[in-house]
């Protein structure tokens, strides 16, 4: 089992994406339990350019999550770039900072909640009727900020720029659930949560009572539908830092953090 002063976290963040959300948990007296339940890959790019060239002039553009900064970055490049009065959108200030570090400056966010609800409270994102809105997301996925944009007289069109792949040892997580290793879980979209019941499989019955640190509201009301019945809190920002605050909060401090 895991040192009882440091109680182990799972980490469901995909390979590549984990390290600064393990870093954070170590160094506030956590052990990162490192499983991974999704690989995030490209979409095919001839489409993804295809569907952008096809989607311009566009007035709003809104990356729905980081995944779509770093996907949709090489597309808009290859369609050649974003029309200089094009507004752009992100549900969250570390999404923000990607398109900063990246030229798109002043990217309008959410004050509080971080997630397409939030984005949909903004001023900017009621009065879009007549504008043409491209969405850069995943495969699947949620419908709300689309279909609302739509409601309220958008013209919004879909750029795919990355799926979602099932990953995962699920011998592994049966084996720190039965061994109780797990002190509390992490998640950070919704399709992070399905691969990790899908890993868990007649364990995920235990699986759900566990402490949940999430990103979003919405991933709370998530969670609660699928039947995860242990707290549940969803980090005030979505960020790394933000979950690992949400962590502490969930579990307390730990006695001997190193």
């Amino acid at each position: 089992m895991a040192d009882t002063h440091r109680p182990g976290v799972l980490v469901t963040r995909p390979a590549g994406q984990a390290q600064a959300l393990g870093d954070g948990l170590r160094a506030a007296g956590f052990t990162p339990l490192y499983l991974p339940t999704l690989a995030i890959e490209a979409a095919d790019p001839a489409l993804a350019v295809a569907a952008l060239r096809a989607a311009l002039p566009c007035d709003l553009a809104i990356f729905i999550s980081a995944n779509a900064v770093q996907h949709a970055l090489p597309v808009i490049a290859a369609a050649g770039g974003l029309p200089a009065g094009c507004t752009v959108a992100a549900v969250g200030p570390a999404s923000a900072r990607t398109l900063a570090a990246a030229g798109f400056a002043d990217a309008l966010t959410p004050n509080a909640r971080f997630d397409s609800e939030g984005l949909l409270t903004l001023p900017q994102l009621h009065q879009v009727a007549g504008q043409r809105v491209v969405i850069f997301r995943g495969e699947g996925g949620r419908t709300l900020l689309a279909d609302t944009l739509a409601a309220r007289g958008a013209d919004v069109r879909a750029v795919v720029c990355y799926r979602r792949v099932a990953a995962g040892d699920a011998a592994q997580l049966k084996d720190w659930l039965a061994r109780g290793t797990i002190a509390a879980l992490t998640a950070t979209s919704r399709a992070s949560l399905d691969g990790l019941l899908a890993l868990a499989g007649p364990a995920a019955a235990q699986l759900k009572t566990l402490p949940l640190a999430v990103l979003s509201a919405a991933l709370v009301d998530y969670a609660q539908h699928a039947g995860f019945c242990g707290p549940i809190m969803s980090a005030r920002e979505a960020s790394d830092a933000g979950l690992v605050t949400v962590v502490r909060a969930l579990l307390g401090s730990p006695t001997h953090p190193r």
